[in-house]
């Protein structure tokens, strides 16, 4: 299943190399992110929270596992969730990181609007129609709006997958400002 994710690109990594010590790092790694859930629902009560702190998640010594914190107003879907560990390597630490912009409450909706679509088309298909060609009719409008339930979710999600890759970029290097960032790379 990852690994079709990753075709469809609703699953990215991002491995970034900086020049800086683990132990600061975490230390102003953890201070950027408040502690909480990762989770679907988790993010409900988020708009009400006076953080000023744009993550949250959980900031381990060796992973982490964040996701943006929804604001008021904010239009942006934020579904990716980045998870990923971190290794010293000489005075250069590695972070490896997996973007996942997949959310598991997508499969019943992608499951309920697959019955759907097919039992209104078989529907309209098997329909006694007035002049016979109502079916014909409707049909290239069911077609399109099926396109629309599945297609704007996805480009929503590979979006969002996106996006946080570039954003988890920007804060680790703001993060450590005052050191230069090695290297940056996708894989």
């Amino acid at each position: 299943m990852k690994e079709f994710l990753r075709r469809i690109k609703l699953v990215d990594n991002l491995t970034t190399e900086l020049n800086i010590q683990k132990s600061e790092f975490i230390k102003t790694f953890k201070a950027h992110v408040d502690e909480g859930s990762t989770g679907f629902m988790s993010d409900a009560f988020d708009v009400f929270s006076s953080s000023k702190n744009e993550y949250k998640g959980h900031v381990g010594y060796d992973n982490f596992k964040i996701k943006r914190r929804r604001r008021f107003f904010d239009m942006n879907m934020n579904l990716a969730v980045a998870s990923g560990t971190y290794k010293q390597k000489e005075n250069h630490l590695i972070i490896e990181t997996e973007i996942n912009g997949f959310s598991g409450m997508m499969i019943p909706f992608y499951i309920f609007a697959l019955i759907f679509y097919s039992i209104f088309i078989v529907t309209f298909s098997f329909a006694d129609n007035i002049d016979g060609n109502g079916a014909g009719f409707v049909l290239p409008f069911i077609l399109i709006h099926a396109a629309f339930m599945f297609g704007i979710p996805y480009f929503m999600m590979r979006r969002s997958t996106k996006r946080m890759a570039h954003e988890l970029e920007r804060e680790f290097f703001y993060m450590t400002k005052e050191h230069t960032p090695y290297n940056t790379r996708y894989e």
